[in-house]
């Protein structure tokens, strides 16, 4: 299979889990990327007037939040079952199904561009910095975030020292896609954005907490706001993944509070400028 031929497997294999996750995906990773929708919009310069386009929008939480700023925002994502959600869950806002591989947009239609925890579910991140740099106007802003390593993020790494502890591995469950941590580096984000004709690349670690109840509303979580971690789960033998589950009780001890477990939540969020000076500033 070519690289082309793969990553148009990956891209489909993605778009079905996202849409089929949709309406559930608010269950645990939506309310923990929303406590970063606002530095987000912050480092993108998002305020009133604001053309914004707000790249992996899900269910289009970011682009409320922009709307609620005084911004004019345009929600687009790969996966049909999620622009629906967004256009049903707010539909005074555009949301418009698309590639961050070759955004429907004409060059220099807006002043920023936002992307949350979107960049590591792309196959070719090179061209969607690239589209990102064509669509904003000069001076645009960019602002991006991605998860940092699984060790530092509380709804990842227990899910995946519960895995190794139960040998759980499905080797068939996924397609070849790209690496999911690979802009937890702070240099790749850096180099990514340069590339694509960024100038003053930044990248900076945001850090909080997330409470959940216990295991099981982990488990189950991931099972409704993931898609290659789901998948993994799923295709395993109903024993090795009741050993996982069962794992997944030691793993998130280090959690537990009186009120449940407090998951550390660590993510990269990164910036840049699009040259040149915007108009009417001149």
């Amino acid at each position: 299979m070519s690289g082309d031929a793969r990553a148009d497997a990956f891209k489909a294999f993605e778009a079905a889990g996202w849409s089929a996750n949709a309406d559930r995906y608010d269950r645990l990773t939506g309310r923990v990327t929303a406590a970063v929708v606002e530095p987000l919009l912050d480092a993108a310069g998002v305020g009133l007037g604001t053309r914004v386009v707000d790249l992996g929008t899900g269910t289009g939480a970011t682009a409320a939040v922009a709307a609620g700023r005084g911004a004019r925002p345009v929600g687009v994502d790969l996966a049909e079952g999620m622009v629906e959600a967004a256009r049903r869950l707010h539909p005074e806002l555009e949301f418009v199904q698309g590639d961050a591989e070759a955004l429907p947009f004409p060059d220099c239609g807006f002043d920023a561009a936002v992307a949350g925890f979107v960049l590591n579910h792309i196959p070719h991140p090179e061209r969607a910095a690239a589209e990102l740099h064509r669509v904003l106007g000069p001076g645009g802003r960019v602002a991006l975030t991605v998860w940092d390593v699984p060790e530092r993020v509380g709804i990842l790494g227990p899910l995946a020292e519960a895995l190794r502890a139960a040998d759980a591995w499905a080797p068939d469950a996924l397609p070849v896609g790209p690496d999911p941590y690979r802009f937890a580096d702070d240099g790749e984000m850096r180099r990514l954005l340069a590339g694509a004709g960024f100038a003053g690349a930044t990248v900076e670690t945001v850090s909080f907490s997330h409470r959940v109840t216990d295991a099981g509303e982990l488990w189950d979580g991931i099972l409704s706001g993931s898609v290659r971690t789901a998948a993994r789960i799923r295709a395993l033998e109903p024993g090795v993944r009741d050993r996982a589950r069962a794992a997944l009780d030691a793993a998130v001890a280090p959690y537990r509070s009186p009120d449940g477990l407090s998951l550390p939540i660590s993510v990269k969020l990164g910036r840049a400028t699009r040259p040149g000076t915007p108009p009417g500033r001149a």
